[in-house]
């Protein structure tokens, strides 16, 4: 081997460490990076020469970078994210609905203890009022400062019982608008990576996995999309690099969203559910299936018990109100639901009736609306509720608190999983300082070294060159 050709070899070597050097430098500055993966160079020998002693390579290159990731801890931490992401959707939305309760579930004492957020003034307790009334009107018929206080009453539970429903129902609505939003985002997503499979498969053409930026980016999305709605991927056949983005419908058949480097299917959230290519996607997590499920789950269940506690009470009160029918109600007897409830038109404190027809003292009227307070409903008998109405709102509200500690419960389990799975995965593809400056040092000094060797063969030339034969 000639000395010009070990000057070039190292020349080579120094390339080499130098390279490892920047990459080094680059991994410590993404320490911080969640989306990105170490990286390492990988080294090999140059071109083979035909020497005395046989063919050998003289020469160490920086052949190749490669990332350190796991395709199986990738994967599972994007299903992971899914499922984080749908509880945590449940759980913002559970936590709206409660709030438009006007009371806080206290679950500390019991099942069924409720502690109202405006001082007292909850439904339960404005049901209460309104039966406590009807029974101070039985004790004094006459009394026209009972009558106002009856009506006022009244008046507050159904402004209450239709400002939650409003307040429900704009809940039902902003989740409705925040799936719609989620749906738009992930179309972005799905262009987004269609875009990052066409230009990995350009640039590893000819050296397979080597656009680790790329890649790096690619997962970025992969985990954003799975933040918005579950999916699988899986590697294109005959792909420099690519994948396929792929959903399930309800039968569980594969609805592919990419494929190479084009969106086949963009995502629609038509109002009810997520779509695809015309298929409703059977989504298992992600914000959109969170949302989805809170607004059509425990939300719903929340409006629908409040739908039939209204009418149990504008139907019973009705009837004991106003017991043959002829003779004027006290709700309006169209309104039969949280959202409607409300007085009849044409009642006021002079008509307000203690009895049905009788005379200025009789109070019959009055003690038969003040005792449905105590009266068990059931739907066996054809009732809209089980129960009392304060026990059946008690009921309908522990159940909804007991749906929100669930959730809540989950969401801690499952961000657990979630911070073991990155554990595991940044023990494979996190940068580790300790590791990085450790290689840092052992880079710089194979640079050192190698810049000895070529000052060695650099002096051995000018020897030869400059003083050789000098006499």
């Amino acid at each position: 081997m000639s000395l010009f050709s070990s000057l070039s070899s190292g020349a080579a070597a120094l390339d080499a460490q130098s390279y490892a050097i920047q990459l080094t430098g680059k991994n410590l500055a993404n320490v911080n990076n969640t989306g990105y993966a170490r990286e390492r160079v990988v080294f090999g020998t140059g071109a083979l020469t035909q020497t005395a002693v046989g063919t050998l390579s003289f020469d160490l290159i920086a052949k190749s970078v490669t990332q350190l990731r796991d395709a199986f801890m990738d994967q599972q931490m994007a299903k992971e994210i899914s499922a984080s992401s749908s509880l945590q959707a449940q759980q913002d939305a559970l936590q709206r609905a409660q709030a438009s309760l006007g009371e806080s579930i206290n679950r500390a004492t019991d099942s069924t203890s409720t502690t109202s957020s405006s001082g007292g003034t909850d439904l339960s307790a404005q049901i209460a009022a309104l039966f406590d009334s009807f029974q101070s009107l039985a004790a004094s018929p006459t009394d026209v400062g009972e009558r106002q206080t009856l009506l006022q009453n009244a008046s507050i539970l159904t402004d209450n019982f239709r400002q939650i429903d409003t307040n429900l129902n704009q809940v039902q609505a902003d989740l409705n608008a925040q799936a719609q939003s989620d749906t738009d985002t992930v179309n972005t997503l799905l262009t987004t990576i269609a875009s990052l499979n066409g230009q990995i498969a350009r640039f590893e053409g000819n050296n397979p996995g080597s656009a680790v930026d790329l890649r790096d980016q690619r997962q970025q999305a992969i985990e954003q999309l799975a933040a918005k709605m579950s999916f699988d991927t899986q590697v294109a056949t005959g792909a420099n690099g690519q994948i396929q983005v792929v959903a399930k419908d309800a039968s569980g058949a594969d609805v592919v969203l990419v494929d190479n480097n084009t969106v086949v299917n963009p995502v629609v959230f038509d109002g009810t559910n997520l779509t695809a290519g015309g298929t409703t996607l059977a989504l298992t997590g992600g914000a959109i299936k969170g949302a989805i499920d809170a607004r059509d789950g425990a939300v719903q269940d929340l409006r629908d018990s409040l739908d039939a506690l209204a009418s149990q009470i504008v139907t019973s009160v009705n009837a004991a109100y106003n017991p043959t029918g002829s003779t004027g109600d006290f709700f309006d007897a169209s309104g039969t639901t949280a959202g409607t409830i409300a007085l009849d038109p044409t009642l006021t404190a002079t008509n307000l009736k203690a009895s049905d027809g009788g005379s200025a003292g009789d109070n019959t009227v009055a003690l038969a609306v003040a005792a449905l307070a105590s009266q068990t409903f059931s739907t066996a008998g054809g009732d809209a509720i089980d129960g009392t109405f304060t026990q059946f709102y008690s009921g309908t509200v522990s159940n909804f608190g007991q749906v929100l500690a669930g959730i809540n419960t989950r969401v801690e389990n499952q961000t657990a999983v979630q911070s073991l799975v990155q554990s595991q995965r940044d023990s494979i593809s996190g940068v580790n300082l300790d590791e990085e400056t450790t290689n840092l040092m052992m880079y710089q000094r194979s640079f050192q070294a190698s810049s000895r060797f070529v000052n060695v063969i650099d002096g051995l030339l000018d020897l030869v060159v400059n003083k050789l034969g000098v006499s």
